[in-house]
């Protein structure tokens, strides 16, 4: 296998996890919106601007444009952004979905968002990356901005080959308080039987400035 095949194949590249969509074998995928951000999208009564990262096929984007919020919503796989605009259009919503790894939104946005969403995007990256998301992230938020996510899976060594790659809480937390303070952190009544005590969830507020 020559050096462009192997990159080709690699789980970091968008070749590996379009295979996925193509096969429809996306077992990260839960057909509807997650129901721990459906219940905390209730509280917040004004519009947001929203970032979705790895959105893969947009049931949240969705929800929360049904709601009346402002959603950019990004991934790097051409089958995830085919299933979304197919989507939106069905639907007659407005989202921004963008065809884009998501280390280069630094070059897109600076401040822009109210939230940031995670869900299994920080678990499929290089975890030799992780610092670099965080960053990105940071940039991104406007000051007092939120990540809101699901950090999964908690359970599984970091070391252990993925995607997913595991998460180690503790070790996750000190990275992103160089950036942003936690606020929030708990086990979710309302996370999918199968991921339930693999997954926490966090939110953390990028300081005002």
């Amino acid at each position: 296998m020559n050096l462009t095949e192997k990159i080709s194949n690699s789980v970091f590249s968008p070749d590996y996890w379009e295979e996925s969509y193509q096969s429809g074998d996306m077992g990260w995928d839960l057909g509807r919106t997650t129901p721990v951000f459906e219940h905390w999208i209730q509280s917040k009564s004004d519009p947001l601007s929203i970032c979705i990262l790895g959105a893969g096929n947009g049931w949240d984007a969705l929800h929360f444009s049904k709601l009346g919020h402002i959603v950019t919503a990004v991934d790097f796989a051409e089958g995830a952004v085919k299933n979304m605009n197919d989507s939106a259009r069905k639907l007659n919503l407005a989202i921004n979905i963008m065809h884009l790894d998501i280390f280069d939104l630094s070059q897109q946005f600076h401040q822009e968002f109210d939230v940031v969403l995670e869900y299994t995007c920080f678990c499929a990256i290089d975890p030799a990356r992780r610092k670099d998301y965080i960053k990105m992230v940071s940039h991104i938020l406007k000051p007092e901005g939120e990540l809101v996510g699901l950090l999964f899976p908690i359970d599984k060594d970091p070391k252990d080959d993925g995607p997913p790659f595991g998460v180690d809480l503790n070790t996750t937390i000190l990275l992103f308080s160089r950036y942003m303070r936690l606020i929030k952190k708990e086990f979710p009544q309302l996370s999918i039987d199968r991921r339930k005590g693999r997954e926490i969830f966090v939110i953390f507020r990028k300081d005002g400035n």
